[in-house]
Order: C-alpha cells, then structure tokens, then sequence
C-alpha cells in the first residue's frame, strides 16, 4: 500500500472516531446546529466566515452571530429527529420532522401535543 492508501485508510479510521453530536471544527459554507448567546438550545444556520477558532453563523432565520467553533455541531436534522418549532402562538413545542425536501430547508412537522401536521422551516426550529 502506498502513502496515498494509508492516508486514505487514516482517514477513514479517524472519521470512524467522530461521534454524531460531537462538537468538530467547521468549515465556511457548513450547515451547523449552534446555541444562539450562550443557550443551551442549538439553531441551523451556515458558517458565513471563519478567522482562527471563531466562526461567524448566518442562523436559518436571519439572526448572525461570531462564536466559537467547538460550540457548532454539524447540522443532522432527518425524519424522525425530535426537534421544538415555534407555534404562531409565538411559543416552542416539541415536534417530530416527518420529511425534510430537497431544499433542506423545508420540512413537514407532526406537533407532539395534539399532533397538527405543519409545512414549516429550519428557522423556526431549534434542538437539543
């Protein structure tokens, strides 16, 4: 095996050892889950810049915000993943997604409480 093998089979070991969740460093153009000032809770958005350890998160809804990058996981977000969407009450309750389409940006939501199906988006939305 020559160099170009090990390094490939390097890689793919290492890649085998990042755990989903785990926060990794990312990359300009990335899709990642980040709390928004300092909460416990994480919302999509898109690393807009990157200078040393900071990355600069353009979130999903608009809002953009400088922090560091092992507070950023990438963005995981599939059917079946529970997640909290805003209401138009104006409050968060736990939701299911259903289907996500090929935008990425658009979902369909199953509501947990009475279970209201919703056609909403990543930037209403937000997860654990």
């Amino acid at each position: 095996m020559g160099i170009k093998g090990a390094l490939a089979v390097a890689a793919a070991f290492m890649g085998a050892l990042v755990l989903p969740g785990v926060a990794q460093a990312q990359e300009v153009g990335d899709w990642v889950l980040s709390p928004w000032r300092g909460s416990s809770v994480l919302y999509p958005g898109v690393i807009e810049s990157r200078t040393g350890t900071l990355v600069t998160i353009r979130f999903d809804d608009g809002d953009v915000e400088t922090r560091p990058a092992s507070t950023v996981r990438r963005f995981d977000w599939q059917p079946g993943s529970r997640i909290a969407c805003l209401w138009s009450d104006n409050k968060w309750y736990a939701a299911t997604i259903r289907s996500i389409a090929a935008d990425g940006f658009t979902m369909q939501i199953r509501y947990d409480d009475d279970g209201t199906i919703e056609n909403t988006n990543t930037g209403r939305c937000r997860t654990r």
